[in-house]
């Protein structure tokens, strides 16, 4: 580079001055003994600083690793279709403005989340180590999830040009439509969510890890072992570190940016348990059992904070449940009294896990 000074090349150079006029600054450094082959070297410098910053050594995966890995992919992949998979329909709705509750479109709403609860039983059934869990550990750690990995998975199913979203039926739905399904004042936050998961382009692999990393969490209220449910998280965590690192190599902030998901999911379930909980009131008839049991009950215990001791221990709701997991998607939503405490109490220890459709 060619420095030129704009007056008559005699320009004060001083601690005020020195950045007005850099052909002068430089004469001044070369009267004051500096070489001109350091100017050279400098720059060289710096293109190996870039060079240094660049990522040089490709982060090694451990086989374990990628076992791990591929186990929960399939898990994710066998319990809920990608949206490229599905063939899309709509509804008819009986308003196209946002009303309290379309009794139509909230009956297919309650049929499909009843399912989509089921699926994400089978999902954590798969995952490496989570039937080694007490019972007890497992229901309180799907009802603490249940609603997070739910918010996650239809979001990940978001179409941005037609501001819809798709269940796993092929069901689309749009904002309004929505809101009168039963989503509510939730609406605006779950769609707000699937626009700041757009740019992280998340892949099948990282929505199985977040789910997973979601539903094992040891700092939720009332587990027997949270040290043994913290065990298995880490290599989760360790997994999709390097997953995503590998993935985005020029990315190295990503990795915290997906776990950030995680809280911003369990502020918006807070807000979806109370949802839950008035939208009693607006149904005519029961709540679908499967849907009081796994996100009204998880009230208590998850809405008032996302931490070990963020709330009291002691209410009834915080009490952890004995045993079982939801009947096939046809029973479910049948019959007073089904809960997955009571009726389905062997559920998870006897019945082996059924591949997703």
């Amino acid at each position: 580079m060619v420095y030129t000074c704009p007056r008559d090349k005699g320009c004060v150079i001083n601690k005020v001055t020195r950045n007005r006029c850099q052909y002068c600054r430089l004469q001044k450094c070369f009267e004051v003994g500096m070489s001109k082959e350091s100017v050279r070297n400098d720059r060289n410098k710096k293109k190996k600083d870039v060079a240094k910053q660049e990522p040089s050594e490709t982060l090694v995966m451990p086989a374990e690793m990628e076992v791990l890995i591929e186990k929960v992919h399939k898990a994710h992949q066998e319990t809920f279709p990608s949206l490229y998979q599905l063939g899309k329909y709509t509804m008819n709705s009986s308003a196209d403005h946002r009303v309290q509750l379309d009794l139509g479109l909230w009956d297919k709403f309650s049929e499909l989340a009843t399912k989509c609860i089921i699926k994400i039983v089978e999902f954590a059934k798969r995952l490496p180590g989570f039937v080694n869990l007490s019972i007890a550990d497992q229901i309180t750690l799907l009802k603490a999830a249940c609603l997070d990995i739910l918010i996650l998975r239809i979001c990940s199913r978001y179409t941005p040009e037609q501001d819809t979203m798709t269940f796993s039926d092929g069901l689309t739905l749009n904002r309004t439509q929505m809101h009168n399904a039963g989503f509510g004042p939730l609406t605006d936050l779950v769609f707000a969510f699937a626009n700041q998961l757009l740019p992280l382009s998340v892949d099948d692999t990282e929505a199985g890890l977040l789910a997973a990393i979601c539903l094992i969490s040891g700092d939720r209220q009332d587990l027997e072992e949270p040290e043994k449910v913290e065990r298995l998280q880490e290599p989760l965590l360790e997994a999709m570190k390097v997953y995503v690192r590998r993935r985005r190599p020029d990315k190295p902030h990503m990795f915290p940016k997906l776990l950030m998901k995680i809280t911003d999911l369990r502020g918006i379930s807070a807000k979806g348990m109370e949802r839950v909980i008035t939208l009693k009131m607006e149904i005519p008839g029961s709540m679908p059992p499967l849907i009081q049991e796994m996100l009204e009950n998880s009230y208590g215990s998850e809405a008032g904070g996302t931490t070990s001791g963020s709330s009291s221990p002691g209410t009834p709701e915080a009490t952890p449940p004995t045993a079982g997991t939801p009947e096939p998607a046809h029973d479910a939503p049948h019959g007073k009294g089904l809960t997955l405490t009571q009726k389905t109490s062997s559920k998870i220890s006897q019945t082996p896990p059924v591949a997703g459709n």
